[in-house]
């Protein structure tokens, strides 16, 4: 009886270290760490924007023979604009880290703490950037090539303990083409301004802005509804057919033509007026936001 009893007694205390290590007896378990976690967000959602401009300078001297010489330093590709974008880390290790849209840092601060706000630049920042030049704010190593589209932000936070967690948001990014060029591209499905207004190319096809003419007077008499025809034309083009739309120097709709080419095949002339009357309905319309995925 009496080593029964023992053995008894050695297994109550086993079972009062176990509970007490499990936090069963009512003292308090180990902290368990929440998982890391990071969350992006923008009020921001249109980033309007000309192409990025050639910061550079330049000197002069003259050598022992009296001949000047000149030298053109490019620093790099700036003057594009910024949106803010704000970070929350929660769980994890602090101090935490970031690298947001491929920079650790923007004109104001580095990317550090539990929040904050991030100034991402509207053009693509895989190019290289720095920040040596603060007058100029942002530069790009090379030309960032500045397109409408919508542009991700992707974002990763470190922990002290290593720990990473990503999180993404996007922003339109929507480019001011002035007046245009002849040969300027407006991709399909793309918003750009143009003339102080803003166009939509069609899903189908891109756009090619054409050139500028004086305006083609009609005959009043035949068509007393006729646009008044002071002023430039300025045409666009669907891309590989003879369609365009005319728009005069304030960006108004003159004139809508549908011609086919030869290399388009399968689309007749119902489909193309379709389109035409579909593109001429973007026009001042701001870009839609794609349905989530």
């Amino acid at each position: 009886m009496a080593l029964v009893a023992v053995v008894t007694a050695l297994v109550a205390v086993g079972g009062v270290f176990a509970a007490r290590w499990a936090g069963l007896d009512g003292a308090p378990a180990a902290a368990t760490e929440e998982p890391l976690t990071l969350k992006l967000s923008t009020t921001q959602q249109i980033c309007e924007t000309d192409h990025a401009a050639r910061i550079s300078g330049g000197e002069s001297w003259k050598d022992e023979d009296g001949t000047w010489h000149e030298k053109l330093t490019v620093y790099g590709w700036g003057r594009v604009p910024t949106v803010p974008v704000r970070w929350q880390v929660s769980g994890g290790q602090a101090p935490y880290t970031l690298v947001i849209d491929h920079e650790q840092q923007d004109e104001h601060r580095g990317y550090f703490g539990a929040s904050g706000v991030a100034h991402v630049g509207c053009a693509d920042a895989s190019v290289g950037t720095s920040f040596w030049w603060r007058e100029q704010g942002r530069l790009y190593d090379a030309d960032p090539m500045v397109d409408s589209g919508w542009k991700p932000v992707n974002a990763v936070v470190t922990d002290a303990n290593g720990d990473t967690a990503q999180a993404s948001t996007e922003f339109y990014v929507l480019l001011d083409l002035g007046g245009g060029s002849t040969g300027d591209v407006l991709r399909r499905g793309e918003t750009y301004r143009i003339l102080g207004t803003l166009m939509t190319a069609p899903t189908q096809f891109d756009v090619v802005v054409g050139g500028v003419a004086e305006r083609e007077c009609e005959d009043e008499e035949e068509n007393p509804t006729a646009a008044p025809c002071r002023g430039r034309s300025h045409g666009f083009y669907l891309d590989g057919t003879d369609s365009r739309i005319e728009l005069s120097d304030e960006g108004e709709v003159v004139r809508r033509k549908v011609g086919i080419a030869d290399n388009v095949r399968g689309t007749s002339d119902d489909d193309l007026w379709s389109v035409v009357n579909e593109w001429v309905a973007t026009l001042g319309q701001l870009p839609q936001r794609r349905a989530s995925e």
